[in-house]
């Protein structure tokens, strides 16, 4: 099975992945990156900064990029819309109860 490293960029600087994770596929390394990518942004969003100008890059186990994940990538689809997760804890909250 492949391996591929999580490369996190921000900015100029690189914070390279030195264990990486075995997948099947560079689609299942996509698919661990946006979850990566959702932690990011979770942090960012609890402490603070800015939600854009991180960059997961996906390498193979010569080094090569073969993908980038932005925050645009995290939250939104192809086409502009929203993603949704279902494993979204915040769905599970109420919303807009009535009091009695």
């Amino acid at each position: 099975m492949p391996r591929y490293f999580f490369n996190v960029r921000e900015g100029e600087v690189l914070n390279r992945d030195s264990e990486g994770q075995e997948l099947a596929d560079a689609a299942a390394a996509r698919r661990e990156a946006v979850s990566a990518g959702r932690e990011l942004l979770g942090e960012k969003l609890l402490h603070g900064g800015s939600l854009d100008g991180r960059i997961i890059e996906i390498a193979d186990e010569k080094g090569n990029v073969v993908d980038r994940i932005t925050s645009h990538d995290v939250l939104f689809r192809d086409g502009g819309e929203y993603r949704n997760y279902p494993d979204d804890v915040t769905q599970s909250a109420p919303v807009n109860t009535p009091r009695e």
